[in-house]
């Protein structure tokens, strides 16, 4: 990730001002004369600043946890030393003896337009817990690798025409870069106007970049309305659609006098320019052990990916509902999927129509990490204080939306379409999975927290000879019984802030922790050469 050199500082913009708030005001950049005042960049020059103090390597240390984040939390408060067996406190320490007198604690948010590091981290252990559910590892059985798989995208239905890009034969590798040309975006022989007297014929050829996409043809015909009520019962639609294929599989192992099966899923949500989510959904065939029903167990060999491909497209053609009654329309708006979906098989080794497993699993984490920003729109959740800043009933597509969903939420029970108003109306999470699909985010990081611990006690790599092995995905109810600590260190801390305190401090760490992952990059690729040339070197077997 690039070193941002020119962010500007998290705090408040009056030097000196007092603060209503913790972390505003007290804390914010100074122009005090220095050796370093002869440099006009600030950033530099408060980086130089930092470097020239004594506790300069101890405040390295201190931040590494958090060194690539771009809005770090900062707490501050006590720390104490507990001991587990008789609840003594050992030892007790504030964080004003630490560098700055605070803790840094990475954002942890999954936005890459936010915060790319973080994001890149989310996106990792997302990776791994999508492909774990398809070859197994991390207390999921290697077994899952037989099971038949497919990847289904789900969209939704239109509201209105709307601009695109057609691209019939595309023949680029890299789909996100496409330069091959479009057909014209909606070409017709007459020239019909709708009722506004917007013209409904576009015969330019779009590039990918180009504004226009995803905007309807006539912003007053396009059913706002309607499209923020399907985001916000998205999540509703997808589960009726899992029941109904699960429905038809069990019906048709009954058929074949097989014992009954479960579709266990990952699920990723992603923005169309539009504004509309659709689904990029991986669905895993499992058998049922009466036994142990939380047990993940292979499914009988009667049914097959084509069989569950059969019920995935019947179900996403068939199931529809209708919404609670709103003031505004009164039958209820029809939540059903769109007429464009797609549904393939996944192997391990892709051939033909099939899908990669790695393809898959890089898929669903990259959109994980996505947001609002394909449609041009990024804020956080508004009030009645922001929300004339990004709503307007008559101003662009995203504004139109965002007025529709704070309109309709004013009415008893559909309040949330105003929590959501920021998200277009969808209140879901962007990556979510069935239970017994795969490990959790909670048992990765858990087990990342274990590894530092480790690293940070012996000084290097915890899985060297004589020291102690990580924590291996256990659940967070089983650690304290499962690990051989005597002592626990609790924290009382309370926020102070957010950001760094000089542009100056953020350049000097995101310069470390570019440094530290080019290293590690480095190091990977050594052990891998260094695998790679002990295995070419041994002698086949005769």
């Amino acid at each position: 990730m690039p070193t941002q050199l020119d962010t500007a500082s998290a705090l408040a913009l009056t030097p000196g001002t007092a603060s209503p708030a913790p972390g505003v005001g007290a804390n914010t950049e100074t122009h005090l004369s220095s050796p370093f005042a002869y440099e006009p960049r600030q950033h530099i020059r408060t980086a130089l600043e930092r470097a020239a103090r004594p506790d300069y390597a101890a405040w390295l240390r201190y931040v590494e946890s958090a060194a690539a984040c771009t809005n770090p939390i900062r707490l501050h408060g006590n720390l104490a030393t507990v001991d587990t067996r008789t609840g003594e406190i050992l030892a007790n320490r504030h964080t004003s003896d630490l560098p700055d007198g605070v803790i840094y604690k990475a954002c942890g948010n999954r936005r890459h337009i936010v915060c790319p590091a973080c994001a890149t981290t989310y996106q990792h252990d997302a990776y791994h817990l999508v492909r774990a559910g398809l070859v197994g590892g991390k207390t999921i059985p290697d077994s899952v690798r037989t099971h038949p798989a497919v990847f289904a995208t789900l969209t939704a239905p239109s509201f209105g025409p709307v601009h695109t890009r057609d691209v019939r034969h595309c023949t680029c590798r890299d789909k996100t870069r496409c330069t091959c040309r479009a057909a014209p975006c909606h070409a017709r022989r007459d020239a019909p106007t709708c009722p506004h007297g917007t013209p409904l014929a576009c015969w330019q050829r779009h590039t990918a970049d180009d504004e226009q996409l995803g905007r309807p043809l006539c912003a007053d015909c396009y059913d706002h309305a309607h499209h923020v009520v399907w985001n916000h019962h998205a999540g509703e639609l997808w589960r009726r659609t899992k029941q109904h294929a699960e429905r038809h599989l069990n019906q048709l192992a009954r058929q074949r006098g097989l014992p009954k099966v479960r579709l266990s899923h990952g699920k990723a949500a992603e923005y169309q320019a539009r504004g509309a989510v659709h689904f990029h959904i991986l669905l895993r065939l499992d058998g049922i052990d009466p036994d142990n029903p939380d047990a993940v167990t292979a499914p009988p060999d009667g049914i097959t990916s084509d069989d569950v491909i059969a019920a995935v497209t019947l179900a996403a053609t068939t199931i529809a509902y209708t919404t609670d009654p709103h003031p505004a329309h009164l039958d209820g708006w029809t939540i059903t999927w769109g007429e464009q979906h797609e549904i393939r098989p996944i192997t391990l080794s892709a051939s033909g129509d099939a899908l990669d497993d790695q393809a898959v699993a890089a898929y669903l984490a990259k959109y994980s990490t996505k947001g609002t920003e394909a449609t041009g729109h990024t804020s956080r959740r508004l009030t009645v204080d922001t929300i004339d800043l990004y709503a307007n009933p008559a101003g662009t597509h995203p504004e139109r939306l965002i007025a529709a969903a704070w309109t309709l939420g004013h009415a008893p029970g559909w309040t949330r379409l105003r929590r959501w108003a920021h998200m277009l109306g969808f209140g879901g999470h962007f990556l979510t999975k069935a239970r017994r699909y795969s490990i959790t985010f909670g048992s990765i990081r858990e087990e990342r927290a274990a590894y530092k611990r480790a690293q940070a006690l012996n000084g290097h790599d915890p899985m060297a000879e004589g020291h102690p092995e990580t924590v291996r995905f256990q659940r967070q109810a089983d650690l304290d019984t499962k690990t051989e600590e005597t002592t626990l260190v609790i924290g009382f801390l309370t926020y102070a802030g957010t950001g760094w305190h000089t542009t100056g401090d953020q350049l000097l760490a995101n310069t470390a922790a570019a440094q530290a992952r080019e290293r590690t990059r480095a190091g990977r690729e050594e052990l891998a050469h260094d695998s790679w040339e002990q295995s070419s070197s041994t002698p086949l077997a005769a």
